[in-house]
């Protein structure tokens, strides 16, 4: 019993030692300790605390993507559509008087729109996921203009709008939207890890023709994952448009590459069928502090998108050796 019991536990260590949190966790803290060694203040609560106060915004829309990603899919308008939301919700509010609750619900459910418009050019038409997401990326990227005019639209000068109060204050030491972040990844990671849709999801993007067989309705899967996609990218856009009080037409630019690079980094596969809220979560800060660390270190702010793609190429290429190395069913 005893040799059993140590055997399990052997078992258990190697695949934790295994898992895509651990083999993302390691690079996070060899970049903190290397950093560490060369800036004394780049280790500090003030430092990390500036960076948890930005990674929820990008992290909430790369947990979105990863839900297109684990059907093997992928979409690129998530940054376009999480600015096109705040905007939305700005313009509601700003100039026709709406309420807060009615014109985040409205930007939500546009964004839910532009997710079902992706997921039919990709699912039903036929058309390259790259190829219609970016074309819906140009084209939401643009409509963002078009409501604002050009002008920013500021929700603080708004009177007995206070919602945005609730994002200045601090609970716990850490602002509402990081929060807001935690409960999300909660609800997701037991979602794909302990119910049957999650198990459906990842089981349409690890082999569609077995999902098919065993009764999966893989287009509505995959459907549904473009929704979720653009669901959590407005939600993205929104929190980040309450944080700062204004609409600006440029919230958004740049964040899907963050967030596919820290979905990848974190151990979704681009092949589907793989993937862990955790893991995101971990991808998405290592990201964060890798670009950090080029700012501490003196490096000039060009290398960010440089490290974003070394980042993103050294998980791919991690991820296409362990595809190699699977036994064929």
């Amino acid at each position: 019993m005893t040799q059993r019991a140590n055997l399990r536990k052997e078992s258990g260590a190697r695949r934790l030692l295994r898992s895509d949190e651990v083999s993302v966790f390691i690079p996070l803290l060899m970049i903190m300790l290397v950093t560490t060694l060369f800036r004394r203040d780049f280790l500090t609560i003030k430092n990390f605390s500036a960076m948890f106060t930005q990674i929820p915004f990008i992290a909430i829309v790369a947990l979105g993507a990863s839900f297109v990603l684990m059907t093997g899919n992928v979409d690129i308008s998530t940054g376009r559509v999480a600015g096109f939301a705040g905007i939305i919700m700005s313009v509601l509010c700003v100039d026709a008087g709406w309420s807060a609750p009615a014109a985040i619900a409205v930007a939500l459910a546009s964004a839910c729109l532009i997710g079902l418009f992706n997921g039919f050019l990709v699912v039903h038409m036929g058309v390259p996921d790259f190829v219609a997401t970016m074309s819906t990326l140009y084209m939401v990227g643009g409509a963002r203009y078009l409501f604002i005019k050009g002008y920013q639209l500021s929700l603080n000068t708004l009177e007995g709008f206070t919602l945005t109060d609730a994002f200045d204050q601090r609970y716990l030491g850490m602002p509402l939207h990081f929060w807001i972040m935690l409960v999300l990844f909660v609800i997701v990671f037991i979602v794909i890890k302990k119910t049957l849709w999650g198990r459906r999801l990842l089981a349409c993007g690890d082999n569609r023709e077995v999902a098919m067989l065993a009764g999966i309705n893989v287009k509505r899967m995959r459907m549904t994952a473009y929704v979720l996609s653009a669901f959590f990218a407005a939600i993205g856009g929104i929190l980040l448009t309450l944080d700062v009080g204004i609409g600006l037409p440029e919230t958004g630019d740049g964040w899907e590459f963050r967030a596919i690079a820290g979905c990848v980094v974190g151990g979704v596969s681009l092949s589907g069928g793989k993937g862990s809220p955790l893991g995101i979560l971990i991808g998405v800060t290592l990201v964060f502090v890798a670009e950090n660390a080029i700012i501490f270190l003196g490096m000039p702010s060009t290398m960010r998108v440089a490290i974003q793609g070394a980042l993103m190429a050294g998980a791919v290429l991690f991820d296409i050796f362990r595809q190699s190395r699977k036994v064929p069913a």
